[in-house]
C-alpha cells in the first residue's frame, strides 16, 4: 500500500469518527400532535374505593407542564385545595391534613385542559382522577348538546357545568360540582355523578376560571333543575347559548366637522331620543355603531350641551366648538358609478354623505337615447340619434334623509342619462350639489324571478320579523302580527341565492335581542332558511315551517 493510499484511508476514517461524535437534532418530519399519556403502572391507582388519599402521584410518558392550575377542579369541592406541583414527567397532589373528606362520597379531580406536553403544548383533554371514600364509585351520567341560539349551530369547547343548588348566582360566585367540555359537534357527557337535583349551565369560559364573570362570555342554562337518575341518559339535554347584550357605553365623542357631532358607542344604541339640545338639530343618523348629529349653531356658542336617552340610560354631554371649522362640509355623492342597472318598475337611489333637501326642482333632467335607422333609397343608410326627454318622479327616502330616490317612465332594456345640475339638492347649511351625471340601464322584466313564501302553524300571539336577504344585505323586511298562516310575495329578484331569516320578536321592538341571565331572559328565537336558487323568468314557492325543537333550520 502506498503512502498516498494510507493517507486517503486515514482521512475517510476521520470523517466517519467526526460524524459519529456529533449527533444532530433531527429536522423536519410530522409535527407531534399526540397529548401526554398516563403511565398507570407508576401512577397512583385510579378508581379506588374506601380511599382517603394524602398524596396522589401521576406519571406520564413525556415531559409535561400545567398551563392553568385554575382548571383543576375537585368535586365535591374541598375546603382547602391540594398543593399541586409538577416536574419532568410527573404531577403531585398533596392533600391538606386538616381537610376532612366526606364519607361514602365519590370525588372527581378534573384536570380540564391543564395538562399539556412540554414541546408542542398538546392538551390532555378531560383527564379525570376518581376515587371514593365508600364502597362504590358513583356511576350516573348525563349527556346532551349545546347550540348557538342565534343560528342553532353546535358549539365546541363549551363547558357544561352542574351545581347541586338552585341558587341563581351560583354560576357567578362558585365553581361547579361536575363539568365537561363539548366536542366539535357540540355534544357533551358528564360521568360519575351522584343521584340528585342539579342546576345546569353552559359557559364559553373566556378566562378559564369556571365562573360567569365577563360581559362577553356566552352563557346558556336550563330553566329548571335536572334530576339525575339511572334514566338520565335516555333523554339528551339541549342547551341554547347566547351572548348577552353588553351594557351600552360611549367610547368616544367629538365635533367631527362643521355642524357635525360624532358619538361612538360600543354597539348601536336603540330608540335614541334627544331630550335636550342647546342648538337646533337638523338630522341624526347612524354609521355603524356611531351616532352622527347635524346641528345649526345660530347663536355661535363656544360649546354645545346635549342630553340623550337610549335604552335605560341618560347621557349629558358637552362639546366644545373648534374655531377652525369655519366652512360647512361639501355635499358628496357616495355611490358613484357610471351605470346603474334597475328593474323597470323600481326607484333608483342615490346616497349622500349628509342629509339633503330639494332646492331648485328644474335642475334635474332625464332623457333616453335611441338610435334609429334612416333608410333612404337614393343615399347610403344613415343612423340618427334621437334624444327624448323622459318625465320622472322623485322623493326623499322616509327612513333615511341621506338618500334621494327617483324613477323615470322606464322602458325595458333601455339606457337613460340622468343629469343633476348644481343647486337641485342642498344641505341644511345651504351647500349645493355639484353636477351629477350617470347612466341608468333598465333590465327586462323577464330577467327577474318571483318568489312566494308560505308560512303556517305559527302562534298568532307572537310577532315575527321576516327578512329576505342576499348575503348580508336585507332586501325586504316585514313585521307579521296576529297571523298563524300567511304568505309573503317577493317580486323582481335577480337570479341568485337568497336566505330567509325569521325572528320571533318576543318584546316587539323590531329587532333580534340577545338574552340576559340575570333578568332570566333568553335570546329570541331566530331561524335561517337557505332558499332554492332564484331563476330568471321563473316563479317559485317555498313552504316555511318553524320547528318547535331547536335544531338546525337550514333547508337542504
Amino acid at each position: 500500500m502506498t503512502i498516498k493510499e494510507k493517507l486517503y484511508i486515514i482521512i475517510i476514517f476521520g470523517i466517519i469518527l467526526s460524524s459519529c461524535a456529533k449527533p444532530a437534532t433531527p429536522s423536519g418530519g410530522p409535527r407531534d400532535k399526540t397529548p401526554p399519556k398516563l403511565v398507570e403502572k407508576k401512577s397512583t391507582q385510579n378508581y379506588q374505593t374506601n380511599y382517603y388519599p394524602k398524596k396522589i402521584a401521576l406519571y406520564f410518558d413525556e415531559w409535561i407542564t400545567l398551563k392553568n392550575k385554575n382548571q383543576i377542579l375537585i368535586s365535591p369541592p374541598l375546603d382547602k385545595k391540594p398543593k399541586i406541583s409538577y416536574r419532568g414527567k410527573h404531577i403531585n397532589l398533596v392533600f391538606d391534613e386538616t381537610d376532612t373528606l366526606k364519607q361514602n362520597t365519590t370525588y372527581t379531580i378534573n384536570f380540564g385542559k391543564s395538562i399539556t406536553d412540554f414541546t408542542e403544548g398538546n392538551p390532555l383533554e378531560n383527564f379525570v382522577f376518581i376515587f371514593s371514600t365508600g364502597d362504590e364509585i358513583d356511576s350516573l351520567e348525563i349527556q346532551g348538546k349545546v347550540v348557538n341560539s342565534f343560528d342553532n349551530k353546535p358549539l365546541k369547547d363549551v363547558t357544561v357545568l352542574l351545581y347541586d343548588t338552585d341558587e341563581d348566582s351560583v354560576v357567578v360566585k362558585s365553581k361547579p360540582y361536575y363539568f365537561a367540555n363539548t366536542d366539535k359537534d357540540g355534544k357533551f357527557k358528564i360521568t360519575h355523578i351522584k343521584e340528585g337535583f342539579y342546576k345546569v349551565f353552559a359557559l364559553k369560559d373566556g378566562n378559564a376560571n369556571y365562573l360567569y364573570d365577563m360581559e362577553t362570555e356566552q352563557i346558556g342554562y336550563l330553566d329548571t333543575m335536572v334530576f339525575i337518575t339511572n334514566d338520565s341518559l335516555k333523554k339528551d339535554l339541549l342547551i341554547e347559548m347566547f351572548t348577552p347584550d353588553s351594557p351600552l357605553k360611549i367610547l368616544d365623542k367629538s365635533v367631527a366637522a362643521f355642524g357635525k357631532i360624532k358619538i361612538e358607542y360600543n354597539r348601536k344604541p336603540d330608540s335614541l331620543k334627544v331630550l335636550y339640545s342647546s342648538v337646533d338639530i337638523f338630522d341624526k343618523a347612524f354609521s355603524n355603531d356611531s351616532l352622527l348629529i347635524w346641528y345649526d349653531n345660530k347663536e355661535k356658542q363656544d360649546s354645545i350641551n346635549l342630553v340623550l336617552k337610549s335604552e335605560n340610560r341618560i347621557d349629558t354631554m358637552i362639546f366644545k366648538i373648534r374655531k377652525q371649522y369655519k366652512k360647512p362640509v361639501p355635499l358628496v355623492l357616495l355611490n358613484k358609478t357610471k351605470i346603474i342597472k334597475t328593474h323597470p318598475d323600481k326607484f333608483v337611489s342615490l346616497m349622500f354623505n349628509q342629509a339633503v333637501l330639494v332646492g331648485d326642482s328644474s335642475k334635474i333632467i332625464l332623457f333616453e337615447q335611441e338610435i334609429k335607422e334612416n333608410k333612404d333609397t337614393t343615399k347610403k343608410i344613415k343612423f340618427d340619434t334621437i334624444i327624448t326627454n323622459v318625465s320622472l318622479v322623485y322623493e326623499m327616502d322616509s327612513s333615511d334623509s341621506h338618500k334621494f330616490l327617483f324613477k323615470g317612465k322606464w322602458n325595458e332594456g333601455k339606457k337613460y342619462k340622468l343629469s343633476i345640475l348644481p343647486g337641485f339638492l342642498k344641505t341644511y347649511y345651504g351647500v349645493k350639489n355639484d353636477t351629477v351625471e350617470m347612466v341608468v340601464s333598465t333590465n327586462k322584466k323577464e330577467d327577474y324571478g318571483q318568489l312566494t313564501c308560505h308560512f303556517d302553524s305559527l302562534k298568532q300571539d307572537d310577532v315575527y320579523i321576516v327578512s329576505l336577504k342576499q348575503g348580508k344585505e336585507i332586501l325586504q323586511k316585514d313585521i307579521i302580527k296576529n297571523k298563524g298562516n300567511f304568505d309573503i310575495a317577493y317580486g323582481a329578484l335577480l337570479p341568485g341565492k337568497y336566505t330567509l331569516e325569521v325572528i320571533v320578536d318576543t318584546n316587539n321592538n323590531g329587532k333580534w335581542d340577545g338574552g340576559d341571565y340575570f333578568k332570566r331572559r333568553k335570546a329570541e328565537k331566530r331561524y335561517s332558511f337557505n332558499l332554492n336558487e332564484i331563476k330568471a323568468n321563473w316563479s317559485q314557492e317555498e313552504n316555511i315551517k318553524l320547528k318547535t325543537k331547536n335544531k338546525d333550520e337550514t333547508k337542504k
